[in-house]
């Protein structure tokens, strides 16, 4: 085993994100490969399951819902380990599932879904090349896992693919806010690499003709940070009542009781 995934560190990673190390619990009421969902009758049957076992109205908001879940379970620990970790985590995309808990069985606290992982490869960043290095991860996680997932959400909400990059980047956003804790050095990889996710990395590496993440966010005293409201609307109003706090509909509701 690769000493990375014994450390303290990927140990605190995965209790932080709850991710569940190889197969799904044998209790799990729902599991689907993140490979099954590159394959649209098969996500478009998780999504419909989805919807109804949520309490979503519909599959636009369940789509919806369910990227915001992958960029919370997925994205955001293998963006952690690059970072903080100076390490790339390779998942295997036919090994790796999302799970539901039984609720009924006081297994869990929400009925969204949980990832379990095996197969995982891990290494470590060159000394001497780290661009280099962090291009090839970046295009692995994005270009190549994440972006065909979305598309094919985008096709079985329907829901645009603004919404569902937005969604990612507001699970990505909150690794990089400047805290008390990190030294300078982890400060500046921190500001470079959201920088180069946000800003400097090419459409290429995400999938798409241009870096679907730029438009999230704006210059503070010449650094990089997201932008403090959202574009797109996530449609989570719509399931539960309230509006995030993020949420543009905020002004628009606000405008139209002033009128």
């Amino acid at each position: 085993m690769d000493s990375y995934l014994s450390s303290a560190s990927w140990k605190q990673l995965t209790a932080d994100y709850r991710i569940w190390p190889g197969e799904p619990p044998a209790s799990s009421i729902r599991t689907i490969a993140l490979s099954h969902l590159h394959d649209e009758a098969a996500c478009r049957d998780y999504i419909s399951w989805f919807r109804d076992y949520i309490g979503a109205p519909d599959t636009q908001v369940a789509a919806s819902m369910l990227a915001k879940r992958i960029g919370y379970l997925w994205i955001a620990p293998l963006l952690t380990a690059i970072t903080f970790h100076n390490r790339e985590v390779s998942i295997v995309l036919d090994k790796s599932y999302l799970y539901h808990k039984d609720m009924s069985a006081g297994q869990g606290d929400t009925r969204f879904p949980f990832l379990a992982l095996e197969g995982l490869r891990t290494a470590a960043a060159p000394l001497d090349n780290r661009t280099v290095w962090r291009e090839g991860v970046v295009k692995q996680i994005f270009a190549e896992h994440l972006a065909p997932l979305l598309q094919i959400l985008a096709a079985v909400g329907p829901v645009s693919m603004a919404v569902l990059w937005e969604n990612i980047m507001v699970r990505i956003a909150p690794l990089y806010a400047p805290g008390t804790a990190e030294s300078g050095q982890e400060q500046q990889r921190m500001s470079e690499d959201f920088t180069y996710l946000t800003k400097t990395a090419p459409g290429s590496l995400f999938g798409m003709r241009r870096n679907p993440l730029t438009r999230f966010t704006e210059q503070h005293d010449g650094i990089q940070v997201a932008k403090s409201k959202r574009i797109t609307c996530c449609f989570y109003y719509r399931m539960s009542g309230e509006y995030c706090l993020k949420c543009p509909k905020i002004d628009n509701e606000n405008e139209s009781q002033l009128k």
